[in-house]
Formats: structure tokens, C-alpha cells, sequence
């Protein structure tokens, strides 16, 4: 018998690694294959960060157990992959990558494995002694627990307007928290209550575009959602992050018109909202009137594919192309400015009312030619990867990537140590600010750091919620 357990324990543990092997290697021959050594606007490049990209994820799902590193990299991929290649073949309809975006997909290649290597080299080290054989468990809360935490999601947007600026952040991890915790645990003897409170958080994102015009909400849900769904082994539900998704490819095109009428006519009602949204939506999609010239000629179903497909490409990330093509020969290397803010990030606004704001992504947009030059008002996003380029080159590129592993194997252990056992919520909440592609490195250990402050304030109740029967 104990043989028998021995070898399945094996076989097990081998299957990943040889998982890994098969994908790195298909990826290899794909290069090779549909390339040569030599060309620099291939496909193939892109093929294999893709493939590179959705090997941890794909080895976590095979042991039914996930990791952070298998999260943070399939955002990568979702973010940055799945965008680019949407973008040429879909939109540009070309089989090349411009000579840039092949310089970009291969630094990302190289970051993407030095961030890997590091990820489980550290985990050798970082708190060692505890491995990776817990389940994950719930948190149990009560009816009254449930309502405020649900209460608080649903009504809070409602006055997002009246919250003095400082607070904003703060709000948002509060939020994002709630929203998890109503994910990741479970009130006995109130179901059927817990499931109309999740309905009516799910409503609130609604209302919040709605309201605003922004997407974030919908956003965060969504990828809440499928975070859940994948840890707690309930794929059936990934059909509503799958929803959610294309609903915001569909509104993707119409958001700004959408967002510049109501900001125009404030007193709207959420009717006139609606019917709003409801006819950008068919004059987009069913009338076909487009401001795009290249699909104008199209058919119904190639129309609808093609506006979607530029709906998605708008969440992709292209700042480190423009980094690579113009630092430092028309622009010259930052030198560290954009991590001036670091020593002081974590002084609350309220303590030092003069603390100094952050412009990076004004500067950026306009110094890189994304913006008008007498723009300052739009922010630009930044990768924490090109940010590093644009300040220190390829150097404190790879040395930032190698960080990003060190950061997220620490993180992850965090998450362990805050209840000390492996909970659900808990690796979602210390998840979230690592995973992110799209973000400076400032703004990363920022949002560590203020999901770190909103957990510890309540960690007793915390502690007190924490259930002991492991997840079947």
C-alpha cells in the first residue's frame, strides 16, 4: 500500500515538470520552425512569451493547487499577449510585428523568465520551512457581518463623489477586500441571503459605470471572479468573468462617448443613462456607423468581431515600445526620478497635507508623444518594466524583473502568515497589487502596502472568521 502511495505521489509530482518541458520545448520548435534566427518582426517571438506566459498557470491547474506566480503571469498574458497579437492580426491584420514590438516582446521574454527563475529560486528561501501542502479554507461570517460587508460595496460608490481625495485609495482597497471576502467565504444558515447580497455588488459595478463611465469596477469583478472560480476548483462559474469580459470589449468603443455625455449633462437619470449606452450600442453595432474607416466595408459578423476586437486591444499595455524606441535617443534615460516617491509613499496624505503629488504618467504621456504636449490632465500608464528601462536601461530592466520575482514569492508567504494558514481571502487581498502588468513599481508596493494597513486593522475579526475545515 505504501508503495503504491510512493509512486502515485511520483507521478503526481512529475507530471507538471513534464508538462513543462513539453510546453518550453513546443514553444522552442515553434520559434524555430515559423522563424529564423535572424528576423525580427515574426510572430514566432510572440508565440513563444505566450507560451512562456501560460506554462506556470497551466502546471497549477494539472495539481489543482495555484500559485501567485501562475496568476501574475497569465495576466501578463491577458493583458499584454492576447492584446498585441488581437491588435496586429485582428485590427492591423498584418502576420509581422513592427521591428519595435519584436524588441518588445523579446525584452519582455527575457524579463518574463528572469522573474520565473527568481520567483522559485526565493520561494527555496523565503520562510522555507513551510511548504505548500495546506489546503485552502474559508472564512465564516454571520448575517450581520454579511450585510455590512455587502452594504458597504453596494452604497459606498453612491458618495464616491463627497470622499475627500486622500481617502479615495483607501476606499478602494476596502472595497476590493469586501468584494473578496464576499467571494471567499461562506455564512451557514444564510445562502440563499449571501446570494442576493453578491447579486446586488454585482448590480452596484453596474451602476458605478453607469454612473461614471469608468470600467474599474467591472473590472475587478470579473477578475475577482475568476481568481475564486480557478481556486476553489468551481470552473462552471468562469462563464461570468467570460461574460463580463465581452460586455466590456462591446462597451470598450462607445465608453468615451458615453462618459463625455453624461459628464456633459450630469442631471441625467439612470433611465436616461441607460437608453443612452443602450443606443452608442446600436448605432456601433447594429447601424453600422463606425468612425473606423478600415472596417466600413465589413459584414455584420465580421463588423461586430472586428469593433470587439478593438474594444479589448484598448486594455493592452504598448508603453514599453514607446520607451524602447525613443530612450534614450530622443529621450533621456529618468535617472531614478520616477522613483523619487518611494522613501515617502507610505506617509498618508492626512498626516503630511503637502506630502508631493506624483505626475509620473502626465510626464510620461507627454514627454513619449502619447498626449499633446499642453495635455496635463491625462495619465498615462506605465509597466513597472518599461519604467525601469526608461530610468536605468536594460540594467535596472532586468534588475526590476528580478526584484518582481523576489516581491511576489515575499508576497505570497505574506499571505500565509496573516492568518497564519492558507486561506482563500487572504491570497486574493495580497494578490492583487502584484499582479497587475500595467503598473509602475511605486504604485505596486503602494497598493501592498495599503492592502497590508486595511487587512491589519481588522485582522482580530479576521482571526475570528477563519473556519477550520479545509475546502473539499
Amino acid at each position: 500500500m505504501s508503495t503504491l502511495v510512493k509512486k502515485t505521489n511520483v507521478i503526481a509530482f512529475a507530471n507538471p515538470y513534464t508538462l513543462f518541458a513539453i510546453l518550453i520545448i513546443t514553444g522552442i520548435l515553434n520559434y524555430l520552425i515559423y522563424d529564423s534566427w535572424n528576423s525580427k518582426t515574426s510572430l514566432s517571438k510572440l508565440y513563444l512569451l505566450m507560451t512562456l506566459q501560460l506554462t506556470p498557470f497551466i502546471i497549477c491547474l494539472t495539481r489543482q493547487h495555484f500559485n501567485y506566480l501562475a496568476f501574475v503571469m497569465f495576466n501578463h498574458f491577458f493583458t499584454f499577449s492576447v492584446g498585441k497579437i488581437n491588435q496586429i492580426k485582428l485590427n492591423l491584420k498584418l502576420d509581422e510585428l513592427y521591428p519595435v514590438a519584436a524588441q518588445s516582446v523579446d525584452e519582455l521574454t527575457l524579463c518574463t523568465a528572469i522573474i520565473m527563475v527568481s520567483y522559485y529560486f526565493s520561494r527555496q528561501f523565503i520562510f522555507y520551512r513551510f511548504i505548500e501542502k495546506e489546503k485552502f479554507q474559508l472564512l465564516s461570517l454571520s448575517r450581520i457581518q454579511l450585510i455590512l460587508v455587502a452594504t458597504y460595496v453596494i452604497c459606498v460608490p453612491l458618495f464616491l463623489k463627497n470622499l475627500p481625495s486622500w481617502l479615495i485609495t483607501l476606499h478602494f482597497a476596502t472595497m476590493a477586500a469586501d468584494m473578496v471576502l464576499l467571494l471567499c467565504s461562506n455564512s451557514p444558515g444564510h445562502e440563499r441571503l449571501a446570494f442576493y447580497l453578491r447579486f446586488g455588488v454585482a448590480f452596484s459595478t453596474v451602476w458605478y459605470f453607469l454612473s461614471t463611465g469608468f470600467l474599474t469596477m467591472v473590472g475587478n469583478l470579473a477578475g475577482y471572479i475568476f481568481i475564486a472560480s480557478c481556486l476553489q476548483r468551481k470552473y462552471n462559474r468562469l462563464f461570468f468573468p467570460f461574460f463580463l469580459g465581452v460586455v466590456a470589449c462591446l462597451i470598450q468603443n462607445v465608453k468615451v462617448d458615453y462618459r463625455k455625455t453624461i459628464y456633459e449633462n450630469p442631471s441625467m437619470s439612470v433611465g436616461d443613462r441607460l437608453d443612452l449606452l443602450g443606443t452608442l450600442l446600436h448605432i456601433k453595432y447594429i447601424e453600422e456607423v463606425d468612425l473606423d474607416t478600415d472596417v466600413a466595408e465589413e459584414g455584420e459578423e465580421e463588423k461586430l468581431g472586428s469593433n470587439m476586437s478593438k474594444g479589448f486591444a484598448r486594455a493592452g499595455d504598448d508603453s514599453l515600445e514607446f520607451v524602447l524606441e525613443k530612450t534614450p535617443k530622443e529621450v533621456p534615460f529618468w535617472g531614478g526620478e520616477s522613483y523619487s516617491a518611494l522613501p515617502f509613499i507610505f506617509v498618508p496624505r492626512a498626516l503630511w497635507s503637502d506630502k508631493p503629488s506624483r505626475h509620473i504618467w502626465n510626464k510620461f504621456g507627454r514627454t513619449y508623444g502619447i498626449i499633446g504636449q499642453d495635455d496635463y490632465q491625462t495619465s498615462v500608464g506605465v509597466s513597472f518594466i518599461a519604467e525601469a528601462f526608461m530610468n536605468y536601461g536594460y540594467l535596472g530592466m532586468y534588475a526590476v524583473a528580478f526584484f518582481m520575482g523576489l516581491m511576489i514569492a515575499f508576497v505570497e508567504r505574506l499571505s500565509y502568515y496573516f492568518l497564519n494558514g492558507y486561506y482563500y481571502f487572504t491570497f486574493m487581498c495580497f494578490l492583487m497589487p502584484v499582479m497587475t502588468y500595467g503598473s509602475d513599481l511605486t504604485s505596486i508596493i503602494n497598493s501592498i502596502f495599503v492592502v497590508s494597513a486595511v487587512l491589519i486593522i481588522f485582522r482580530t475579526q479576521f482571526m475570528k472568521m477563519a473556519r477550520a475545515d479545509d475546502y473539499t
